[in-house]
């Protein structure tokens, strides 16, 4: 016969025993755990990255510099030897020619009379353009074409000269108009005919512009025009000089007998240019020029006379001002 099973049954001092092998058991957990958190030591070298440190909005994470170059601190210190200092040569071959610009007088109505000026020589060149306003304006552009061109490139002046480009004589002709009635100035006077060098109230028209009525002013260098040139020539004295015109009848040597000189710088320029020379002859008596007044001042002067009233034929006088520029007496 089998005896039925008894129920268990803990005693006071059993239950004591179980609490405390509970206890050890979670204290040994926690111990564990506790160093598995610590970290573990390595061998490898600790670098120091140079970053750029910025203050970062809070709930943003910050932005560190990722292309900056670790540096290992285990590296021995390393400190620069310096290179000597370059010596700098000065730039002889920089040309130290600047342009600059004056007004050096004023038209009728008030508009300025402006010239540049290159290079920096005591040996001083000028050209002159608009002389008859509108009516000429392409020798306005081909001076303003020039002082471009010497702009871009300031060695073709050389270091003993100094070069004037008077851009436009006749700023109100050139503002009336193109054409023929830009010819004379605000008061109707033909700036070329006012000089006094064998100045005429009145000339012999024949073979001469008849266009328009046009008058050589009421006394010799009556007009602000004339007046401004004359003086800045005087006090920048000159030792040659183009008047450029339009159109066709060549190179005019200045002088009344010809200067020598003033034939001299005609043949060269004519040399370099094809512009017919000797000039055409039309038969015209001329009288109160520039050219002719330059020449009385002890100037080689020229009136050059472009292709047409249209082009500038500034190739042409790119080879002329270069001729000009080295041309001797």
């Amino acid at each position: 016969m089998v005896s039925p099973k008894r129920p268990l049954s803990l005693t006071p001092v059993k239950w004591l025993g179980w609490l405390g092998l509970a206890a050890g058991l979670v204290s040994l957990a926690c111990s564990l755990s506790q160093n598995l958190s610590q970290p573990v030591p390595t061998l490898e070298m600790t670098a120091t990255v140079q970053a750029e440190q910025t203050l970062t909005p809070a709930g943003q994470e910050a932005n560190l510099s990722t292309d900056s170059t670790p540096t290992a601190t285990l590296l021995p210190a390393f400190t620069a030897t310096p290179l000597p200092s370059p010596t700098i040569e000065p730039d002889t071959a920089t040309p130290t020619l600047f342009p600059e610009t004056a007004v050096i007088g004023y038209s009728v109505q008030g508009r300025p009379l402006e010239v540049w000026r290159f290079g920096e020589g005591a040996r001083r060149r000028m050209i002159v353009a608009g002389i008859h306003g509108g009516y000429e304006w392409n020798t306005i552009v081909l001076a303003d074409e020039l002082i471009a061109y010497l702009q871009a490139n300031p060695e073709l002046v050389p270091p003993d000269k100094m070069l004037f480009i008077l851009r436009n004589l006749n700023p109100d002709g050139e503002a009336r108009a193109h054409g023929p009635d830009g010819r004379a100035n605000a008061n109707g006077v033909d700036l070329n005919r006012n000089f006094p060098v064998n100045w005429q109230k009145d000339w012999r028209r024949s073979g001469c512009w008849q266009l328009r009525p046009i008058t050589a002013g009421e006394a010799p260098a009556s007009e602000p025009e004339t007046q401004a040139l004359m003086a800045f020539i005087q006090e920048n004295p000159v030792e040659a000089l183009i008047s450029y015109h339009s159109a066709g009848l060549g190179i005019f040597p200045a002088g009344d007998p010809l200067h020598p000189a003033s034939v001299s710088l005609a043949e060269s320029m004519a040399a370099v240019s094809g512009y017919p020379y000797p000039p055409k002859d039309t038969g015209c008596y001329f009288t109160g020029l520039l050219a002719n007044w330059a020449a009385s001042q002890g100037i080689a002067a020229v009136d050059i006379e472009l292709t047409n009233h249209y082009d500038s034929d500034f190739q042409i006088n790119l080879a002329v001002l270069s001729r000009f520029l080295t041309w001797e007496p």
